[in-house]
């Protein structure tokens, strides 16, 4: 449902967005919206991710494995700005240390390969972004996903694997870049367009990629984010409003939709 108020001003938005993560119960991610937001300093968000009551590096979501908590924070040091510190350092060293011996990673629940899949382009894509991450760890990551890309894995079109492949392509050298890269942006298109990728699973491409524009779609940034407005539900939040819904899931998908319209409605 539309947000009512909102229309089509990204600011109107951002600020509903900004007072629902104030009362969502979720600190972490309500902090992160005003250092974004430049209301709070991004040393606080620092402190908040390095705090030993939180155990370090907190989830955004909680119930997250040690993995996505990780790649989590560290896309949060990212959308800050504040990737150059020991708290990044910190982070991409327990996910270098956690890199399986044939380049992928996974939680302990990633049983098959899909789920190693998803999960190995999460963590690369992050770690890319780095200062930190080692060229030895960002090329076995990305030798483990080349040697599993085909065509028929995106094409349906098909989320999981857009989303791995097309953020490590975008921050990581490699030989299927240009093949893959024309036809994740493809189908992320065909995905948009038909309804089959909603506007904040497809503007978290984007922000994973860290561009506005991506190869191989005449996708643009401006016709997300005029999706993303009409997504905002009358309470400010994103993500889904079903009565089992967390609020944790709610916080979460509502700071990234408040990211989204930050940083590709600019």
């Amino acid at each position: 449902m539309s947000a009512a108020g909102s229309g089509d001003d990204p600011k109107a938005a951002v600020a509903r967005a900004r007072r629902f993560l104030a009362d969502a119960g979720a600190p972490l991610a309500g902090l992160a919206a005003e250092v974004l937001c430049g209301a709070a300093s991004s040393r606080e968000l620092v402190r908040a991710l390095a705090a030993p009551e939180a155990g370090g590096l907190p989830a955004l979501i909680p119930g997250s494995g040690p993995l996505e908590a990780r790649a989590e924070a560290l896309r949060l040091l990212d959308w800050a700005d504040v990737l150059d510190g020991p708290v990044c350092e910190v982070a991409v060293e327990f996910l270098t240390r956690a890199q399986s011996p044939d380049g992928s990673w996974a939680e302990a629940d990633d049983a098959d390969e899909p789920s190693r899949m998803e999960r190995s382009g999460s963590v690369l894509a992050a770690l890319a972004r780095t200062p930190f991450a080692r060229p030895s760890t960002l090329a076995a990551g990305e030798g483990w996903l080349r040697a599993r890309w085909r065509v028929g894995l995106v094409q349906g079109p098909s989320y999981g694997p857009v989303l791995a492949y097309l953020p490590v392509l975008a921050n990581v050298p490699s030989e299927i870049a240009d093949e893959a890269l024309q036809w994740c942006g493809r189908e992320l298109e065909r995905g948009f367009r038909s309804g089959a990728f909603d506007p904040l699973a497809t503007a978290r491409v984007f922000l994973r990629c860290g561009a506005r524009a991506l190869p191989g779609t005449r996708l643009e940034a401006a016709e997300v984010v005029a999706a993303l407005l009409r997504a905002q539900a009358d309470d400010g939040g994103f993500g889904p409003a079903a009565p089992d819904a967390s609020g944790a899931e709610r916080a979460g998908a509502t700071l990234e939709a408040l990211v989204a319209l930050l940083r590709l409605g600019a």
